[in-house]
């Protein structure tokens, strides 16, 4: 954990997205000080004109209009001000690579509580933040 979800219509210009992926994952892995393995990025794209927002239907992404929509999922050994930070420095990064306008992000945070996680056949907990 990190776990990031991302969506959006299709970007305007063709996009090599496993390599946008990549540098997402190694700049937020970098910055965060967080071991890349433990990063996962999902990037799903909206069908044209499924997605109502600002009085209207859209049907492609635009640099300031719709927002894309992130959502970071984060295990709650994190402090309050670290998880902002987090989620800050996201969508800054995002900004970077993707060249989508820094106001035209929402990124929401899901908190994690340790022995809420089913993952590799068991039930994960992890030391209680201090």
């Amino acid at each position: 954990m990190p776990i990031v979800h991302i969506r959006s219509l299709a970007l305007p210009n063709a996009i090599d997205m496993p390599s946008l992926l990549d540098k997402l994952a190694n700049a937020f892995a970098q910055q965060a000080k967080i071991q890349l393995e433990h990063i996962s990025i999902e990037w799903h794209y909206t069908q044209p004109g499924h997605y109502f927002v600002n009085q209207q239907v859209h049907h492609q992404q635009h640099t300031h209009q719709p927002p894309i929509m992130v959502e970071l999922f984060v295990p709650d050994v994190h402090s309050e001000k670290r998880q902002q930070q987090l989620i800050s420095l996201l969508a800054k990064i995002i900004h970077q690579h993707s060249h989508i306008a820094l106001d035209n992000i929402f990124v929401s945070l899901r908190v994690a509580q340790s022995g809420s996680i089913f993952d590799n056949g068991k039930i994960v907990t992890w030391p209680k933040k201090g």
